[in-house]
């Protein structure tokens, strides 16, 4: 009998053991938890069990209320804002079509304007073997090209093939007529401003 009780006190101390090591597991747990949340919370401000520990300074339909009465801010932009976008259009003008010459325009075509210049753009291409190919191909025609390279934002890098600058429109009309014999047809025209000084 007296070992009965020595089993019986011992298989309770084991299970009392058992469940204080179970209680204190899963009460460590919860705190960790806890403490992750509050600790997530104040760097990233991301609302958790920690906000059961804030005390709000106002309720929730009060807070909504507020900023609905304040005036709306517009959206802070991350992106840089670059000068380039407006300088661009102020020192590279696209040029009109020009179909039927008139005698007006040829007078103006013979004229040189002050402080511009005129580039044909040729072709535009994604990778620099094609544009490459195009320079030569116009070198065996007897013109000379230069490849230009431009980054366009989301779009990657463009390899621009381009004639000229030419003083006069004449001139740019007629290298604008020698790729159209080339098969090259689809051409821009720009009208470049020259730097001052």
């Amino acid at each position: 009998m007296a070992q009965a009780r020595r089993r019986s006190s011992g298989s309770r101390r084991g299970r009392r053991r058992v469940w204080l090591t179970l209680g204190l597991g899963v009460g460590i747990g919860v705190l960790i938890v806890l403490l992750w949340q509050f600790v997530d919370r104040r760097w990233h401000s991301r609302e958790g069990v920690a906000s059961l520990f804030s005390t709000p300074s106002k309720t929730a339909p009060a807070r909504k209320a507020e900023e609905a009465r304040k005036p709306a801010e517009p959206p802070k932009s991350s992106k840089t804002r670059y000068d380039f976008y407006t300088i661009l259009p102020e020192t590279e003008t696209l040029l009109p079509e020009r179909g039927v010459r008139t005698a007006e325009r040829a007078a103006k075509a013979e004229r040189a304007e002050p402080g511009v210049s005129y580039v044909l753009q040729a072709g535009s291409f994604n990778n620099f073997k094609d544009a490459d190919e195009l320079k030569a191909r116009l070198a065996l025609a007897g013109l000379v090209a230069q490849i230009q390279r431009v980054s366009i934002e989301g779009r990657g890098d463009y390899y621009r093939v381009r004639l000229g600058p030419y003083e006069k429109l004449d001139k740019l009309d007629a290298t604008e007529q020698r790729l159209k014999q080339l098969g090259i047809t689809r051409t821009l025209a720009l009208k470049i401003k020259k730097p001052a000084g």
